[in-house]
This record gives structure tokens, sequence and C-alpha cells, in this order.
């Protein structure tokens, strides 16, 4: 028996459903294609705005190459930072030669009214290639910004033989044990010029409340300080 065709050309008597399925196989998955790639642009655009901040902010740090005059002054800036603090540069003083070791100690920056430097006693102690040179001076010496107020001391240090190479001369400051210095003095400072020639000259050194005194262990049951002279010494001493 053979099967008549219907009006759209498939057997009458073919199952229902059957002569269409591979139409409809094609249009579900141009469907479901379709339909990915939807999903796949919505995720895209999802992870897209999670990374969009809620207000924008300019960046901390820029990313980038250095000049090399920026670098390099960069490494000077850490490299001083990290250095010692520079002596300061040793004048030559008008007594040269003259054995005449003679200081006088002016309070250049007093931190308070009440604050000042208050020695009871020093000792000049000179060593040299040939020995060691000695010299002691006693009495109360304050020392405050105000003409009144000036410190001084001298030596004759001319006993040393011309021959000799000093290497160390160191005055020895003994504070007061009660008033030697304010507990809150951290910055007053004292200049110390030389007075070989019998009048005020040239700047020799400074002495610090912070760097000389306190931050070298001063304390009450510590009262001596060490202030080095050593190249003032040699120009006195001429060697």
């Amino acid at each position: 028996m053979t099967a008549t065709k219907g009006t759209h050309g498939t057997p009458d008597n073919a199952p229902l459903g059957l002569s269409n399925q591979p139409d409809a196989a094609a249009h579900e998955c141009t469907q479901r294609r379709k339909l990915l790639k939807k999903m796949a642009w919505g995720t895209a655009a999802l992870a897209g705005c999670s990374l969009i901040p809620e207000k924008w902010t300019s960046p901390l740090v820029e990313f980038g190459a250095l000049p090399a005059h920026a670098v390099t002054s960069a490494v000077s800036r850490v490299e001083t930072a990290t250095q010692e603090p520079r002596q300061e540069p040793q004048p030559k003083v008008s007594g040269t030669g003259s054995g005449n070791f003679s200081l006088i100690f002016e309070m250049t920056h007093q931190a308070c009214d009440s604050c000042g430097f208050w020695f009871d006693s020093a000792v000049l102690k000179i060593v040299h290639s040939q020995g060691t040179f000695s010299k002691s001076q006693s009495g109360s010496l304050l020392i405050k910004r105000t003409s009144a107020r000036q410190g001084r001391f001298s030596a004759n240090i001319s006993s040393i033989p011309s021959s000799a190479n000093i290497t160390s001369a160191i005055l020895y400051m003994r504070l007061n044990s009660h008033e030697g210095i304010a507990n809150s003095d951290s910055r007053s400072v004292v200049a110390v010029y030389d007075n070989s020639s019998g009048r005020k000259g040239a700047l020799v050194r400074r002495i610090t409340a912070a760097g000389d005194i306190k931050g070298r262990g001063y304390s009450k049951s510590n009262p001596v300080v060490p202030i080095d002279f050593t190249a003032y010494a040699i120009q006195i001493h001429g060697s």
C-alpha cells in the first residue's frame, strides 16, 4: 500500500510531529546560541562594572621613570641624612704659634629666661707626641645670653716642645651638680671664640645643650662634659 502525500508534501500516515523535527531542532539551536551570547555579554558587562570605583579619585602614586637629576638628588638626600654631622671648618686664629690658648664663651641662643650653662671648673688636657700637658681653672662660671655672663678660659701651652705633635686637646668642663643646665634645656647654644691676641677673634666652635652636653651622657651623677679643641690647640701651638 502506497502512502499518499498530504498538502505540505509529507505522508498522510506519518506520525504527528516527526515531519517538522529537524526544522524545530535547528531553530532551537539558533535561539540557544543567541541566548548564550546575551548571557556572555551580560557577564562581561557585570565584570566590567565591578572594576569601576564608586567614586573616582586621583591616584596616590604615579608610576614612571624619574629624570636622572631627580634620582641623583633623591639618593643624595638619603646619603646626607645618614651621614655624621659635619665638623665646622676651623678658621685661622690670630695667635697662631703664640702658645696662648685663650677662649671666650658666649651664649648665642638661650632656650628660656632661666636657662644657662653653669660650670664649676674646667681642665685642659693636651696629649702630644712627647708627653701630656694639663691646666685647670676653677671658680663659678655662669654663661647666659648677656655680655655680663661671658665665660673665659686660658692656658699658656708654650711649654709643649715645638717639635711635638699634638694628637688631642680636650677641655673637661664640670657643670654645677644642682643648676648646671635646666632639665628641659635641649636648645641652648654657646659660641666659643678665639681670644689668643687679647681680643675676640674667629669662631672656634659651638657647644650645644643637645649634642655636646646631654648628648655626651651628662647627668648630675656624671657632670663632666668633654669638649674637643684639638684643631685649635694645634694652631696655637704652631705645629
